[in-house]
């Protein structure tokens, strides 16, 4: 990580006080599985529930009845396999899939939509 980066969480923390002041309907999906110990003692993490999928969004919003998933990566960071292919099956179920930066680039990319307010 170059110095002065800034972290995902960070990020993620930005995008969601900005969707909240502007009034967007949004929710954070934490989409990792629960740690902790199994009942030989070692530690572990649980299985995600049946039918979570893998490659959740970490925010996700409706905005004018339409489902938007938004991804939040650091700068030159790339989407993993299971977050790419999450992200084609919204694009065919006519859906959006953003993967931001920041909050001007989440602007810019609602502006190209026509979904910001």
């Amino acid at each position: 990580m170059k110095p002065g980066t800034p972290l995902e969480k960070d990020i993620q923390r930005q995008i969601c006080e900005w969707l909240q002041l502007k009034k967007y309907f949004f929710w954070r999906a934490n989409n990792i599985p629960v740690y902790g110990k199994n009942n030989a003692g070692a530690h572990t993490f649980r299985s995600l529930p049946k039918f979570t999928p893998r490659g959740l969004p970490d925010i996700m919003l409706i905005n004018k009845g339409i489902f938007i998933a938004i991804e939040v990566k650091r700068p030159g960071a790339k989407l993993r396999p299971e977050q790419a292919e999450f992200g084609a099956k919204c694009v065919l179920n006519n859906a959006y899939y953003l993967m931001v930066t920041g909050i001007e680039n989440l602007q810019e990319q609602l502006n190209l939509i026509n979904l910001i307010i």
